[in-house]
């Protein structure tokens, strides 16, 4: 299996590569950490699977490099211009955050999540919440990755 990580934050990375580790006998990860080296992966390379964060940076972070502005709905967008390009890769938001956005236009998990189904039904599985102090989103994830055709998650994993 071959699965592309597009997230920013290294615990939360860590976190998420354990687990699928865990999960799949073998698994081929690939992980960027901004909307434009992550937009980049997905337009030029193919996958099994897709896990995303909603809010990112707008370049990769470096010595020299800041990160550009913060995109808080990057993930969104980043499925926008899937569905443009008609890339078809089962997508799995991850996120720490329960509000998106600014006061203006902000959303709640769940208005996201209901949002992100309609329109992109065709490659959005589901949306995990990622609280470090709990494991609950390992059993999340586990969840959502039962739903997609073909991926077979190892059953001794623990959640």
């Amino acid at each position: 299996m071959k699965v592309l990580i597009i997230e920013d934050d290294q615990n939360k990375k860590k976190q998420i590569l354990s687990f699928l580790e865990e999960a799949f006998k073998n698994v081929s990860i690939v992980d960027k950490h901004s909307y434009k080296s992550g937009l980049k992966e997905v337009v030029s390379k193919q996958y099994d699977l897709i896990l995303l964060d909603m809010s990112m940076p707008t370049f990769d972070i470096t010595v020299s490099e800041t990160g550009g502005k913060p995109m808080p709905f990057a993930g969104k967008e980043i499925l926008r211009q899937m569905k443009r390009r008609s890339i078809r890769i089962p997508t799995i938001v991850v996120t720490q955050f329960e509000k998106f956005g600014d006061y203006e236009k902000s959303l709640n998990l769940d208005e996201l999540n209901e949002e992100l189904e309609k329109e992109y039904r065709e490659i959005y599985v589901g949306t995990v919440y990622y609280n470090p102090a709990s494991s609950s989103w390992r059993e999340d994830l586990k969840e959502n990755l039962k739903l997609i055709k073909g991926v077979e998650i190892d059953k001794n994993i623990n959640s």
